[in-house]
């Protein structure tokens, strides 16, 4: 029995790690989590992601149903990304992610 939670525990983490791992999933999300952004705001706070990079890993997190797309019409024709409510719940997992980042970061230039 404890063996099959385990399996279940580690297909969770793997599910997770799939969802926001990757080089640039965890950075759009942790953009996202301060208010919603356009296309190139994002494209300004990761710096070195393409546009196609971009737009294939913002397609990946609608489609998970953590950002939502809003296409605004009318003249400006603006295009803003934010969290849904799901995505709103992994900001204290991202929390404690940049928080551990960044005592990893100290300890490995000490």
């Amino acid at each position: 029995m404890k063996n099959k939670q385990k399996q279940v525990q580690l297909r969770d983490v793997q599910d997770v790690i799939e969802i926001i791992g990757g080089r640039w999933r965890g950075a759009i999300l942790a953009s996202l989590c301060d208010r919603q952004k356009r296309f190139n705001e994002l494209k300004r706070d990761l710096g070195d992601i393409t546009p196609r990079t971009l737009t294939k890993e913002l397609k990946y997190l609608e489609v998970n149903k953590l950002i939502i797309r809003n296409a605004e019409e009318g003249a400006s024709n603006a295009v803003t990304y934010r969290l849904t409510e799901h995505g709103e719940s992994l900001e204290p997992l991202i929390g404690a992610i940049v928080t551990w980042g960044q005592k990893h970061r100290k300890m490995i230039l000490s």
